[in-house]
């Protein structure tokens, strides 16, 4: 899988995942209003080219094909373990919109403690699992209240559901749609800064 690395001198790393169509580059304006200074790993989707780049094979009839899902996740695992970056960094924040928060659903039904906060913005409900519990990641899930594609009533579900396995689940709805809007990173700013 590859990827795009920023190393700086900081004891935190933010892990990134765009959304369909995205690149390696697209979230980076979000991790500059967080901590421009904090290190940088952003991920590159290998399902697709250009505007339909993703990190798992789309959706057929609004159904997951859940083993080519569950086999992208279970890649990213072995790549995640062959960089070895735990030890390097005392903060890992794990950040995904829309296919890329879809992704890292899958990844939490693996490891629901591989970071230490993870937002997932803009992401769907596919109903899945979390039987494994975190003790230490807080989550945050965003949408639009005109978002299609991230549904506001289904995504309280998914919060709802993660309350069970995660020790602290933030829901943000904003009045957009299925795109980041500046009222959703001002709040997302004050969610990350909340206990600096």
């Amino acid at each position: 899988m590859s990827y795009f690395m920023s190393e700086k001198n900081h004891d935190e790393l933010f892990v990134l995942f765009h959304g369909t169509g995205g690149n390696e580059y697209s979230l980076l304006f979000l991790t500059g209003e967080l901590n421009p200074h904090a290190s940088i790993i952003s991920f590159l989707g290998e399902n697709g080219k250009g505007k339909d780049r993703r990190f798992f094979a789309p959706l057929e009839n609004q159904q997951l094909d859940v083993a080519d899902f569950q086999n992208a996740v279970s890649a990213f695992l072995e790549e995640w373990d062959r960089l070895s970056l735990r030890s390097t960094y005392s903060k890992i924040i794990f950040i995904g919109y829309s296919n890329g928060a879809n992704f890292i659903q899958g990844i939490l039904q693996e490891r629901p403690d591989i970071a230490d906060e993870t937002l997932l913005l803009h992401p769907q409900e596919f109903k899945l699992t979390f039987s494994k519990k975190a003790e230490k990641n807080q989550l945050v899930i965003t949408t639009g209240a005109n978002d299609t594609l991230s549904i506001p009533g289904n995504i309280l579900q998914l919060k709802n559901r993660l309350n069970d396995s995660f020790p602290e689940v933030s829901f943000i709805i904003t009045d957009g749609g299925h795109e980041m809007i500046d009222e959703e990173v001002s709040q997302i700013k004050t969610w990350y800064q909340r206990k600096a």
